[in-house]
């Protein structure tokens, strides 16, 4: 039978613990994902067209027309020269319009600058009971440091079975008051081992930078450790 050392800090006593324990561990913790790519574009090759008198051309990327935001997304290479946006040329709609119509002779490239930003946070929050099997009531509070929308939540248990849990939210000023979010509609996993909702229906969605989350199991079967894990739009 494993035995574990357990320090009691109300009066430094050390005492030896065997599986089953009684003592139950509460963990959680906060784990941000928040990431930007950049994906530079380089749009086809409008060179057939030059004729030293048309100034508008279509854009393109692999065939489908392509709509700059404005003219300062486009990189425009002529000739081993950058051209000015809005001086040299311009933008109008999904065509690209030169002040100087190209030659012939033109090497001209365009490349659309785009910039890409995964606008979301990853919040985690993890309950292990240890051995036991864990009980109803309050697991621990997590505050949340950006503002966002609670886009979904997914539930992982450590085995199958059977859990309910309420989330309720407070801030700096009115902690240790709380108020369920979930407009009961609670996250919930029945004879399974994982759960996911993304309707969120009567939610209260919104999260502001230093808000507070408590998490309170309403009943628990055969659950000993979970993961309830939101999606947060920022």
């Amino acid at each position: 039978m494993t035995k574990y050392d357990v320090t009691i800090s109300h009066n430094r006593k050390r005492v030896s613990v065997s599986t089953p324990s009684k003592y139950g561990v509460d963990v959680n913790f906060e784990v941000p994902v928040k990431s930007i790519q950049y994906n530079n574009i380089i749009l086809d090759d409008i060179s057939s067209g030059f004729n030293g008198i048309g100034r508008t051309f279509s854009l393109y990327e692999d065939g489908t027309p392509y709509t700059p935001l404005n003219d300062q997304q486009l990189l425009v290479g002529k000739n081993n020269y950058f051209l000015e946006p809005a001086e040299d040329f311009v933008v109008s709609g999904s065509n690209i319009i030169f002040t100087d119509p190209p030659l012939v002779s033109d090497d001209i490239f365009v490349i659309a600058l785009v910039t890409t930003a995964d606008l979301t946070r990853t919040v985690n929050f993890i309950v292990d009971s240890g051995n036991q099997n864990m009980t109803p009531g309050e697991k621990g509070l997590l505050t949340v440091d950006v503002n966002g929308i609670i886009d979904s939540w997914k539930i992982f248990a450590e085995t199958s079975g059977s859990l309910q849990l309420d989330i309720q939210k407070s801030n700096y000023s009115d902690y240790p008051t709380f108020t369920s979010i979930v407009s009961g509609n609670y996250p919930t996993i029945t004879n399974t081992d994982k759960g996911f909702d993304e309707v969120l229906t009567g939610w209260d969605t919104t999260i502001l930078s230093g808000d507070i989350l408590k998490f309170v199991v309403n009943y628990s079967v055969d659950i000993k450790q979970f993961l309830i894990s939101f999606k947060l739009k920022l």
